[in-house]
């Protein structure tokens, strides 16, 4: 996801998870669901054990003030849940579906070069999150 998914992020106001089955590390998932929510303990352990459905969180900026550079610690946590196989932020799916419409759009236009930057974007972003 890069430096661009903690730009996302943090003029977001809600994040969308889906936890898998297993974990590797739950704790590991627990923490970065606290970290980037304020929950206590036992909300981030019950978001935790939700399997297969999306669950919506308010996100706030503000919880990550006291850090020297907010937005890499923001995308530390996105990716600490990636790695577990979170799958993480709606949005960021929504955002590239357009880029793929827009893309298409561009195309029928005769928008060849513009079509394949927007196209390979999509492409480098999608690769980036397969594990």
């Amino acid at each position: 996801m890069g430096s661009g998914a903690g730009e996302i992020m943090t003029t977001a106001t809600t994040f969308t998870i889906v936890c898998p089955q297993t974990y590797f590390n739950k704790v590991a998932v627990i923490k970065a669901i606290r970290t980037l929510t304020g929950l206590g303990l036992k909300e981030a352990k019950d978001a935790s054990e939700v399997v297969g459905s999306p669950q919506t969180f308010s996100f706030s900026p503000s919880l990550f003030t006291a850090y020297a550079a907010p937005e890499i610690e923001i995308e530390n946590q996105f990716r600490t849940l990636r790695n577990e196989k979170v799958e993480v932020g709606a949005r960021v799916h929504q955002i590239l579906e357009g880029l793929r419409k827009l893309g298409s759009d561009a195309l029928l236009q005769g928008e060849d070069e513009l079509a394949n930057e927007i196209l390979q974007l999509v492409l480098v972003e999608k690769l980036k999150r397969k594990p």
